[in-house]
C-alpha cells in the first residue's frame, strides 16, 4: 500500500486591486500595520493580500473571514489559533502566493527579478560557493532564473521553520524535490522543498516540515467584487 502524500493548496492572486472591500476583513493588529504604511501601492497591496488570506482561510475553516482566529507565533509567523491548519503568504510586487497545508508547518516564497540587484554578485557574497558558481555559470538569459530558484527555496525553508531571513542565505537547497537541513544547526529541523508554479513572471517554492514529499494543488481565485462577505471558489 502506498502512503498518502500530503497536499499543499496554492492560490496565486493579484494585489493591484481597490483595497476598500478588503479593509473590513482585517483584524485590529492588521489594521494598525496597514495604517502605519506610507500611502501608496504598498499600503493598498497589504490590505488586498491579508484580506484575501482571510477569505481563503475562512473558506477552508467554514468561518467568516473577519473571524478567522489568527495569532502571532514564533518570530512573528502568523498561525491559526486552535486549528491544525498551517499557511504561508508571500508576495512580490503586485503578485501574491498563499500556501495552505493541513498539519505540517509550511513556508512559501515568490520572487521576481529586482532592478538594481546583481544576482551574480549577491550570490557570490551570500550563497554557498557551489550555488554562487551555478549562478555565475548560467547564461545571461538563465541567470536570474537560477538565482531565484535558489533564493525562493531558501526563503521557503526559513519561513516554514519560523526563522529569520539571515538564516536562509547559506542554507544548501540544491535542485529538484528533496529534503533540506542546515548543516550548521542554526536552523534546527528538516524540510521537504520543491519548486512550484509561480504567478506570471515569478519564481516560487514551497517547503514543508519533515522529510515526506507533498503534492501541490493549485486553485483558481476570483477577486472580491460583491463586498466583504464574498469568498473565493474552492
Amino acid at each position: 500500500m502506498t502512503a498518502a502524500v500530503d497536499e499543499v493548496h496554492l492560490w496565486h492572486f493579484r494585489l493591484d486591486l481597490p483595497p476598500g472591500a478588503y479593509l473590513a476583513l482585517l483584524d485590529p493588529r492588521e489594521r494598525v500595520r496597514h495604517a502605519a504604511r506610507p500611502r501608496g501601492p504598498g499600503r493598498d497591496r497589504y490590505a488586498v493580500a491579508h484580506g484575501t488570506k482571510r477569505l481563503i482561510l475562512g473558506s477552508r475553516l467554514g468561518l467568516p473571514p473577519a473571524r478567522v482566529p489568527l495569532r502571532v507565533g514564533r518570530w512573528g509567523k502568523p498561525e491559526v489559533a486552535g486549528s491544525g491548519l498551517r499557511f504561508s503568504l508571500a508576495h512580490s510586487g503586485d503578485r501574491a502566493l498563499l500556501g495552505v497545508c493541513g498539519h505540517r508547518e509550511i513556508g512559501v516564497d515568490v520572487e521576481r527579478p529586482r532592478s538594481g540587484l546583481d544576482p551574480v554578485r549577491f550570490a557570490a557574497r551570500w550563497f554557498r560557493p557551489e550555488e554562487a558558481a551555478r549562478v555565475a555559470e548560467a547564461g545571461p538569459a538563465d541567470r536570474w532564473g537560477e538565482f531565484l530558484r535558489l533564493w525562493t527555496r531558501k526563503e521557503a525553508c526559513v519561513k516554514a521553520a519560523g526563522g529569520r531571513l539571515a538564516q536562509s542565505l547559506t542554507l544548501p537547497v540544491g535542485h529538484g524535490p528533496h529534503t533540506v537541513a542546515d548543516p550548521s544547526g542554526r536552523l534546527p529541523g528538516s524540510w521537504w522543498v520543491d519548486d512550484v508554479q509561480g504567478p506570471e513572471d515569478c519564481t516560487a517554492a514551497v517547503a514543508l516540515a519533515g522529510t515526506a514529499p507533498f503534492r501541490p494543488v493549485p486553485h483558481a481565485w476570483e477577486p472580491v467584487t460583491r463586498g466583504p462577505g464574498c469568498g473565493p471558489p474552492g
